[in-house]
Order: structure tokens, then sequence, then C-alpha cells
């Protein structure tokens, strides 16, 4: 069975008046593929652009603007360097500090802050909570569906944090996005969307990765136009000394591109540009010029 949409909520709707916080992870390479906002939490929003050390730097600061102009707190952050994780503890610090002076108006002598960590899976939540904590305590892993449950932790003695299994939405839009997943690794690999991967792949591709490509491949220049994806594939079976007589081998070629292009074999790269992606999330509110 192929990865189907959820039409359940994120968590239980009595929870969302409680959270202060929803922090949407992103991949950076692809916001727009990995955006779709809660409709419970509207208001409440803290855009997190990750995994950034992999994405353009110059496209990601881009974006990262396109969501400031539309109205959103946005951060560019890495949490396995734990880049970008001083701001994002600058800003629940702040928010903490408001919330305990309005609890201090009402009587309350305590306050606590609670954010619910929210994104497709294998997008990089337990990772990025982990990275806030300063410790392992939530299991991660490099494929989607590690986190099963809902988990509160207590990331200090005022911040709670509810750690959410990745949910896909937008059934619309889940089959145009599904090979772009692929790609990064947001979705197990299938081969039945292996022509669209290696397609996007090979299309959107700059200069700059394609001559990386090329250099680790040992692929000379002369032999580097690929009029699509199937001789792309051959290319590189024949490099391994194989070739593509099954759909065992297309599929062992598929996978290796892939890897590959997830390790950053092919450098720093971005697969959607601010303004020309589609955003199909029916609560996101796009800037009113860009």
């Amino acid at each position: 069975m192929g990865v189907q949409p959820s039409r359940k909520p994120v968590f239980p709707p009595a929870i969302a008046p409680y959270i202060d916080v929803a922090a949407y992870l992103l991949d950076a390479r692809a916001p727009a593929a990995t955006l779709y906002l809660d409709g419970l939490l509207r208001g409440k929003e803290l855009l997190l652009l990750t995994r950034a050390t992999q994405a353009e730097q110059t496209v990601t600061r881009q974006w990262q603007k396109y969501f400031q102009a539309a109205g959103y707190t946005c951060l560019v952050i890495d949490a396995v360097s734990r880049a970008g994780m001083e701001e994002v503890l600058d800003y629940l610090a702040a928010l903490l500090k408001r919330k305990q002076a309005v609890a201090e108006q009402r009587g309350i002598t305590t306050a606590v802050l609670r954010m619910a960590a929210l994104g497709v899976p294998n997008v990089g939540k337990s990772t990025f909570l982990n990275a806030l904590l300063g410790r392992r305590r939530l299991r991660t892993g490099n494929r989607p569906g590690i986190t099963r449950g809902h988990q509160w932790v207590r990331l200090f003695d005022d911040v709670e944090v509810l750690d959410t299994p990745g949910v896909l939405r937008d059934p619309a839009a889940l089959n145009r996005r599904k090979p772009c997943w692929m790609l990064l690794n947001l979705l197990p690999y299938d081969a039945t969307l292996r022509e669209e991967t290696i397609e996007l792949l090979r299309t959107r591709l700059d200069d700059r990765g394609w001559r990386k490509l090329l250099t680790y491949y040992k692929i000379p220049e002369e032999h580097a136009s690929f009029a699509d994806w199937l001789e792309l594939l051959e290319t590189i079976a024949r490099k391994r000394g194989a070739g593509l007589e099954s759909e065992d081998e297309a599929d062992r070629a598929a996978r290796r591109l892939i890897r590959d292009y997830q390790r950053g074999r092919f450098g720093r790269h971005t697969l959607e540009q601010p303004g020309e992606a589609v955003i199909s999330s029916p609560f996101f509110e796009p800037p009113d010029s860009w």
C-alpha cells in the first residue's frame, strides 16, 4: 500500500488551546512541499527552515524573507550542527517572559510555555528537539515513522514540548509531491516513483551540481548530455560496471543516485524557489507582493 494522507488532527483538538507555539519544521531544500499548517493553531506559527546546511544558503535566506513578508516568524536552523538553535531558544525565552507577565497580572505564580513540533515524516522533529535538549532523549533515525505517538517532553522547568508523529496532509497534492519527498528521504523508496524522482533531479540540478555529479561518478563532460532520466541512470550504472537490463538493476542505480544526492555528494542544493513553488496549505497566507 502506498503512503496515504491523514485526515485526522495532528494532535487532539482539545490540546490546541493550550499550545503557545506551533513549530513547523520545513526542509530548507523544499519549503513549499513540506509546509502544511494546521487550522487549529493559526496565529501561533513558528516556521523553522531545517537542514539548512544541505540547501543553497542564498535561496534559504530568500525563503526566510518570503515567510517573514507574509507575517510569519521564520528561523533558519540545522539541528545536526546545532546552527540557529540559540535563536530558537531566544524566541522561546521571549514568549515565556510575556506569558509569565500575563500570569502574574492574574495572580498566577507559575507559567509554562507549551510548544508543538510539527512536520511531515522524517523532516527531523525529534532531532530538532534533541538539539534543544542538548542530549539525545527522543528516538531518531534516517527513515520515516520513528516517532509513533505523541510525546510530551519537558524542555526546561517552564517549557514543555509535544513531539508529534510525522503526518502527511493535502490529499489533492500528495501524488504531485511524492517525487520531491522521496528525493529528500521524506518517504521510503518507491519503484513506481523512480522515473519522476530521477527526472526531477535531472531537471532541477544546477550547473555547479552537475559538475560535482560528473566529477563524483567520473563521467567525462563529453558524455554528460542526458536526454532523460533513463540515460542518466544508464550512464551511472555503466560507471559501476553494470547495466539496466532488469528492474532490479534500474532500482539499484536509482537508489544510489538518490542516496548520493541526500548525502550531499553534489553540493548544497534547493529544489524550490520562493514565489514560484506552490504552497497549497489552505491556511497559509502569502505576502501581498513578492
